[in-house]
């Protein structure tokens, strides 16, 4: 018998471990059975909580641990500027596309953890499982009302259906279980095609949206509604339209997919409990030339739409067009404040929250905030007033949400401050003539933060306000936290857009919707009082997909989708995805009508930092281990 333990084994096999832990820990039973812990509402409720452990999304990471190199990296987004601790091996093989190697990365003695990003396999099998168990002795529940069941029953379905999203955007096509075979059952399963495991996700949800209530009680916050079975098939339907699975353009995948956005956005409008923040008013920023609003860490006009990302303390209210999002206890750390999502690190861009006493400091590549358009409207090529040589200054207002540049004052607190000055100096040579560290001096620093360094001449604001307490090194506490979001309106809006710019054009409407899809780009836009899509980008197809797609990167920046869009796009192997690009900022010595601001600046591509990425790299490998255990079940073509 082999001793060896191989995933496939484990999932497809109805062995009891999604509750050990939880049985471990009743003293008042010897033994608990699956009978007895199913004719149970408190046991059984527990048993599929357990699901929930598993749930790593995009903006998500496994226990308290911190991503590594999260998906933004390997998109056009970011670059870590951390030195230590293997981020640069780490950085390599991904922008190499070793993902063989990455898939059979474990946690054994000498090897570095997997990280998370590839651990969402191995995970999402695992919450797989755990559903179908639950799913298989559901019945055996009495004394419980039909309401309750479900509840329960729709919180499983969704989360089978967010499982397999997770796993086949990333695998392709896998083998959906409908229940967990016994151990002595033949493990002779063969890979299905993408298209077949569509169909069961696409089942799951529906029976999600007919189960999940519309809300859920104060007890229960957190948890899946029916708004949030209606995002993720939206999501998915993308996904599935899209030029990766679509091969052949067929426009029945872009009508289903307009439709689900759209009946997301009908059930919104319908029930009023997700709205696209008012933040109009951060076009009135004065971002201009030594603007008032130029160099302040959290101006007040865009505070509204930065709600959206960072609330103020342990009971903030969920933002209004929340859909789904982790709640949190606090920004870093482990434990969350409502089950079933316990996870309290954003494994997203930012740079201070990273564990280790070491910030990761992932920093936006130049090449990633040329994206922001001016507040005119127009790309930073197109706009007669933009200067390369001012490059901070009206910008579009989500320019200052993002992305944290030289001469902010941006501090941390707490009892182990990363940057107690409040001063960031992202320039290679600053007003000093020294190099810029941005955070602290190697000659006084107590720990390793002082190897952080910010190298890409960007930081990012997204997910950390000013003033955030960092106590321990890296569990951060008090004021401030941020919102994992996983389904926001906004997502839903800009899916609409795309889906229906391709199946009806910019002006046409989707099937028992009310917006075009140049209508749906706007509203995104107007709400943070940007001007609707020039007349010169929307006029056709093609020019309006451009700018849909360069909003999607804008407003949905560091969230964890840039990477899925590219892949799903098939522009990941385009030479502007795979380019890394820095910005040099030099102090020239003081202001001149060459340099207003007294500082030269250059987006210089980083050539030893450039992505490898070929036609197999659009479908991810599983890991070896898998067709040891199953050699029939295949493994992704081109590996």
């Amino acid at each position: 018998m082999k001793t060896k333990k191989y995933t496939l084994i484990l999932i497809l096999t109805s062995l009891f471990f999604s509750c050990e832990d939880y049985l471990d820990k009743q003293a008042d039973f010897d033994v608990l059975t699956e009978e007895s812990v199913f004719d149970n509402i408190n046991f059984a409720t527990s048993y599929l909580d357990g699901a929930y452990i598993y749930l790593i999304s995009e903006v998500s990471a496994k226990s308290n641990n911190s991503d590594i190199l999260p998906g933004m990296i390997m998109s056009d987004e970011g670059y870590p500027g951390r030195f230590d601790n293997g981020v640069p091996e780490k950085y390599q093989s991904y922008a190499n596309s070793d993902y063989v190697a990455l898939m059979d990365l474990n946690s054994a003695v000498g090897q570095r953890q997997t990280p998370n990003f590839v651990s969402r396999y191995t995970q999402s099998w695992k919450g797989i499982r755990t559903v179908n168990t639950f799913l298989a002795n559901i019945d055996l529940l009495k004394d419980t009302d039909e309401e309750t069941i479900n509840g329960l029953k729709g919180q499983a379905y969704f989360l089978k259906a967010f499982f397999y999203h997770l796993i086949t955007k990333r695998h392709g096509g896998l083998f959906y279980i409908e229940k967990n075979l016994n151990l002595n059952d033949p493990l002779g399963v063969e890979r299905e095609t993408y298209e077949k495991n569509l169909e069961g996700i696409l089942a799951d949800l529906e029976s999600a949206i007919n189960l999940l209530p519309v809300t859920w009680n104060s007890a229960n916050t957190g948890r899946p509604t029916r708004g949030a079975a209606l995002a993720l098939k939206s999501r998915v339907t993308l996904f599935a339209a899209s030029p990766l699975v679509n091969t052949t353009n067929d426009q029945q995948p872009w009508i289903d997919a307009a439709k689900a956005a759209s009946d997301m956005i009908n059930f919104a409008n319908s029930n009023g409990l997700y709205t696209l923040i008012d933040a109009s008013d951060a076009i009135t920023m004065d971002v201009g030339h030594n603007g008032a609003d130029l160099f302040v860490a959290e101006p007040e006009a865009l505070k509204n739409y930065r709600s959206i990302f960072v609330g103020e303390g342990k009971s903030k209210a969920l933002p209004q067009e929340a859909i789904f999002m982790e709640v949190n206890d606090n920004t870093a750390g482990g434990g969350g404040t409502l089950v079933p999502l316990p996870r309290t690190y954003l494994t997203v861009g930012f740079d201070i929250v990273k564990g280790n006493n070491g910030p990761l400091n992932i920093g936006a590549t130049a090449n990633f905030v040329a994206k922001f358009e001016t507040k005119n409207g127009l790309a930073i090529e197109d706009d007669p007033s933009y200067n390369p040589q001012e490059p901070f200054i009206n910008r579009d207002p989500r320019f200052y949400n993002a992305i944290l540049y030289d001469g902010i004052p941006w501090k941390v607190t707490g009892a182990n401050p990363t940057n107690g000055s409040g001063k960031s100096d992202l320039a290679v040579v600053n007003e000093e003539g020294n190099y810029g560290l941005d955070l602290h001096d190697p000659a006084t620093a107590a720990n390793r933060l002082w190897q952080v360094r910010n190298t890409t001449g960007y930081r990012i604001r997204k997910w950390i306000p000013n003033g955030f307490y960092l106590d321990k090194g890296w569990v951060g506490e008090l004021d401030f936290y941020a919102n994992n979001m996983i389904f926001r309106m906004s997502e839903i809006y800009l899916n609409y857009a795309e889906a229906a710019n391709e199946a009806y054009g910019p002006n046409g409407i989707a099937s028992g919707a009310s917006l075009t899809a140049l209508d749906a780009v706007n509203k995104i836009r107007n709400r943070v009082g940007m001007p609707n899509v020039n007349a010169a980008y929307s006029g056709s197809q093609d020019g309006l997909r451009a700018r849909i797609r360069n909003e999607r990167a804008i407003e949905l920046c560091f969230e964890g989708f840039r990477y899925d869009d590219m892949r799903r796009w098939k522009t990941a192997h385009l030479d502007e995805n795979k380019k890394v690009e820095f910005l040099e900022m030099r102090w020239q010595g003081g202001a001149s009508e060459l340099y207003p601001s007294g500082f030269s600046y250059e987006n210089v591509e980083q050539n030893n930092l450039r992505k490898t990425f070929n036609d197999r790299n659009y479908w991810w490998p599983i890991p070896s281990s898998e067709l040891e255990a199953v050699p029939q079940y295949g493994q992704t073509e081109g590996w």
